[in-house]
């Protein structure tokens, strides 16, 4: 019997989504049991950069049928699946990207779009010829200045970095097998066909996951979740966040970084695209259908809105802002992907004073080889991803291959965790869990309000709360035995040495010691954003 609802439970948590309108039994769904367990979806080859850039799309653009919602984290939810109406910016990329891109991919139709593009950008400037030639050059220069991916890829797959309303695009993919057997392919408008909408090889849909996070959080449905969070003693110092406060905070926030990070960038972007309008793939922007999230997300929707609200307030600069919210949105990636996991693999092992019930023990990055915290970081790690690979298994059915769920479950976390520096070595044996500088910054920055001085007991405490990360003696306590480190008493970990976190901190100006037995962390900065 208990086994029994015990699947039942777990039926409801995939069953349950939102929005409640998205399509199911897609044949992506039928196959693969990430995307049953995680939504639609996370991908293997999905950058850091690009999870901030999709999401920030999103929230820019237009939303709904009636393309309301721009800057806006609210989704309509009607009869009719949910969507978004991004831009290509395609006329963009071919001014910015086409001279440094794959060689193999540039098609002539490219190339002669390319150089008319430059004529006609030419046109619109003034002075001689070597002044306008000058003038396309530094523009170029400064545009390509902003690729955020190009890895081995063909220029129109490129990504910017996401420092600029008009530097978000969609992925568009260019199908050149197809291309190059059209012998009648002379012409721009007719390699329109050969730029396809709908791969979502790089900007995959991870992105889009996340604003539907906070789309569920903000919605009617997502209060009574967070009502049980504000009212735990664990997280008492977001027991007065407002939900509609919070919303509204962060799309104030969100766009005033896009639009003051590089100034006057979006003039120029504009003049541009002004000058190449016979390059846009479409009049108008095309329709890009939204996936879904589980319903149960809204706890980790809850932490990742509160730690948007921190880093937005921050009057740190707004490139830096940007770099804070790439790590955030990766954190927030692995954050969902065990928390999901946890729900389906043991919710009765539950690692108190965490709402996400798992724990991660991390290590100085510096320890010696053969410490007792690196072998129980190392073990850490092999706990998480023991468990990302144990519940696709338990989600999958028996006639299901995992080749491609393993890639899109539990090996993006350890992809995504090295990217960050959150495991190491990126080769070799011993991975395990580390807390780099890098990340420590980011931390605080994102627990602890601008202006707030909080005892450092108090910080570990949210770390905890917030990521399952333990730092102090009682969070390595919960996190040893959720781990199942039975042979390690708890006298150790109370006599666990966490003077590096101490050192790392105070070396980054976030530490203050007020006396031997009290150590207070600020995170330096006004409450309120700068005018």
């Amino acid at each position: 019997m208990a086994e029994q609802e015990k699947m039942s439970t777990d039926q409801d948590i995939l069953l349950d989504r939102f929005p409640s309108t998205s399509e199911r039994g897609i044949p992506a769904d039928q196959t693969n049991p990430a995307i049953r367990l995680y939504g639609r979806r996370f991908y293997k080859d999905q950058t850091p950069v690009e999870y901030l850039a999709e999401f920030l799309l999103v929230f820019v653009s237009p939303k709904g049928g009636h393309r309301n919602g721009a800057y806006s984290l609210r989704l309509e939810t009607g009869d009719d699946p949910p969507c978004y109406w991004p831009d290509d910016r395609i006329a963009l990329k071919l001014f910015a990207f086409f001279p440094s891109s794959k060689l193999e991919t540039r098609h002539p139709v490219h190339q002669k779009a390319y150089r008319q593009a430059l004529e006609d950008i030419k046109a619109r400037v003034s002075g001689s010829s070597e002044e306008k030639d000058e003038a396309v050059r530094l523009l170029q220069s400064l545009f390509a200045g902003f690729v955020g991916v190009a890895k081995n890829r063909t220029w129109v797959t490129h990504s910017f970095l996401p420092a600029s309303p008009t530097l978000l695009a969609r992925e568009v993919d260019w199908l050149h097998s197809k291309a190059v057997k059209d012998a009648d392919l002379q012409h721009w408008d007719d390699a329109k066909k050969y730029f396809a909408m709908d791969r979502h090889n790089f900007m995959a849909r991870g992105g889009e996951l996340l604003f539907l996070q906070l789309a569920h959080l903000f919605s009617s449905e997502g209060h009574t979740a967070v009502d049980a969070i504000r009212s735990s003693a664990n997280y008492e110092y977001l027991a007065q966040c407002d939900l509609v406060e919070l919303r509204e905070g962060i799309e104030i926030g969100l766009r005033s970084i896009l639009e003051d990070a590089v100034g006057s960038i979006s003039e120029l972007a504009h003049f541009i695209e002004e000058a190449l309008t016979s390059y846009r793939l479409y009049d108008q922007d095309k329709r890009a259908p939204l996936g879904w999230v589980p319903a149960a997300s809204v706890p980790e929707a809850f932490l990742f809105a509160s730690e948007l609200n921190n880093i937005y307030r921050s009057t740190l600069g707004s490139l830096e802002k940007i770099d804070l919210l790439q790590i955030l949105t990766c954190m927030q990636v692995l954050r969902s992907l065990c928390f999901q996991a946890q729900r389906i693999d043991d919710p009765s092992n539950h690692a108190d004073g965490f709402i996400g019930g798992y724990s991660w023990i991390v290590a100085d990055p510096n320890a010696k080889s053969g410490s007792a915290v690196r072998k129980l970081a190392q073990n850490s790690f092999e706990r998480i991803e023991e468990m990302l690979y144990r519940v696709l298994r338990k989600v999958a059915n028996s006639s299901e291959k995992l080749t491609e769920a393993d890639k899109h479950g539990f090996q993006i976390f350890r992809k995504i965790a090295k990217e960050l520096g959150l495991v190491v070595p990126r080769t070799g044996k011993g991975q395990r869990f580390v807390l780099p500088p890098q990340l420590l910054r980011f931390l605080v920055a994102a627990l602890v309000e601008p202006g707030e001085r909080v005892r450092l007991t108090e910080f570990y405490a949210r770390v905890f709360a917030h990521y399952g990360i333990a730092l102090g003696d009682k969070q390595l306590v919960v996190a040893l035995g959720w781990n199942g480190s039975e042979s390690v008493t708890r006298d150790y970990a109370v006599a666990a040495d966490t003077s590096w976190v101490e050192e790392a901190l105070q070396q980054g100006g976030f530490l203050v010691e007020l006396s031997d037995a009290v150590s207070i962390v600020h995170n330096p900065g006004s409450k309120e954003p700068q005018p």
